[in-house]
């Protein structure tokens, strides 16, 4: 695909940098991440002033009718300032969801409030110790007028702030013994539990104990929720490795600064010819993660296949942007290390975000899964001359 930015697409990657990088002090940041909501209010209200919220959204639901091309370069850009805010939680898992897989009650309900910002809902997926969305134990039982949730989530991000959680269960009565139901976050027997994280986002545990919810509050068709399980988890991925490379870029751009001013051995730091090396490996790993997230970004965007695409950016954002921090680290060296310098924050931002949506080894897997068992699509587009015969 042409991934070759547009002067329209470039324009919104240089404004949403520009308020992302004066939009909160590393030291605010820094304060955030104690706190139970993790992010700044007021900072989000201006993020879907501008439209960054609704920019997945058609017009007619408030949207701003744009692509999830789009808002990988507004969320390359957040990460690049390490910005926090509700996007992932309540856009690109709850929102698009609700857009491409709910059903039309909680589409025209919650879709024009989460693209005005005046929402935020998230997601409840994953269980303690349990990764796998086909042994989930969190039951939905069937009760006269709707149902009866019980069981515990965890990394629930923004549950503090979420009006309400789209809650992945065990259901009798669905084709596929899975259903996604809306539950408010107020009903009784709902209880959050505040989660430490590396990175410093706002996860949560949340327990589910006898909470009674309408028939109504399924989300999605019968059916119908693994497959946007599977969806949300690609954009998820995606979008991970679009904050990972905004998290490369800041870290070489202090390491670049750092070796022009820093004065070894009466030189600056940077006219050491290893240090130079270091400095070009960083700038190619990132180029290429960048290149990889832009291609899965304009696949999925265009409503294209693009299962290899996904798997390929994230395995190589989740290896090589950590990597690169580690060495922005030793060309710094000491100062590195003190949390009032910002490189120690994007390193724990890297590492969180890597393992995020399948960490480098789960989409290794992935793409080996496509070359035993879907050749086509793990060749992609182009076909080369060389005959490929998995074992």
């Amino acid at each position: 695909m042409d991934i070759t930015l547009t002067k329209e697409a470039d324009s919104l990657r240089s404004t949403a940098l520009a308020f992302a990088q004066h939009a909160l002090t590393h030291d605010r940041i820094r304060a955030l991440e104690g706190s139970d909501g993790g992010f700044e209010p007021d900072v989000w209200r201006d993020m879907a002033t501008m439209g960054w919220s609704g920019c997945v959204f058609p017009l007619e639901m408030g949207g701003a009718g744009l692509g999830l091309f789009e808002l990988a370069l507004i969320v390359e850009a957040c990460g690049q300032a390490a910005l926090p805010s509700p996007m992932f939680a309540s856009v690109v898992e709850a929102g698009m969801l609700l857009l491409e897989s709910g059903v039309e009650r909680h589409r025209a309900a919650w879709v024009p409030r989460i693209a005005a910002g005046d929402a935020i809902l998230t997601t409840a997926v994953f269980e303690p110790g349990n990764a796998e969305l086909e042994t989930v134990a969190t039951t939905a039982t069937p009760l006269p007028g709707g149902y009866r949730i019980d069981g515990t989530k965890t990394f629930v991000r923004d549950a503090a702030t979420a009006r309400a959680i789209v809650t992945l269960a065990r259901c009798p009565d669905s084709p596929d013994g899975l259903a996604l139901l809306l539950v408010p976050s107020g009903l009784r027997g709902v209880r959050r539990q505040r989660l430490s994280s590396s990175g410093g986002e706002a996860l949560w545990e949340v327990a589910f104990d006898g909470v009674s919810v309408p028939a109504t509050a399924l989300v999605t068709e019968p059916g119908q929720a693994l497959a946007a399980l599977d969806r949300l988890l690609a954009r998820g991925a995606c979008l991970k490795a679009a904050e990972l490379v905004g998290i490369g870029q800041a870290a070489l751009d202090l390491t670049v600064a750092y070796a022009k001013t820093r004065v070894q051995f009466e030189r600056p730091l940077g006219s050491f010819q290893a240090v130079q090396h270091h400095c070009a490996t960083m700038y190619r790993d990132l180029r290429v993660c960048r290149l990889l997230m832009w291609e899965a970004a304009a696949r999925l965007a265009a409503g294209q296949p693009a299962q290899r695409e996904v798997a390929m950016a994230k395995a190589k954002t989740s290896d090589a942007i950590p990597a690169l921090t580690r060495t922005a680290h030793q060309i710094h060296g000491a100062i590195a290390y003190y949390r009032d310098y910002p490189l120690e924050l994007y390193y724990t931002r890297a590492v969180a975000a890597a393992a995020a949506y399948g960490n480098a080894t789960y989409h290794r897997r992935a793409l080996a899964h496509l070359l035993a068992h879907d050749l086509d699509t793990f060749r992609g587009d182009i076909h080369h001359g060389l005959p490929v015969r998995p074992r």
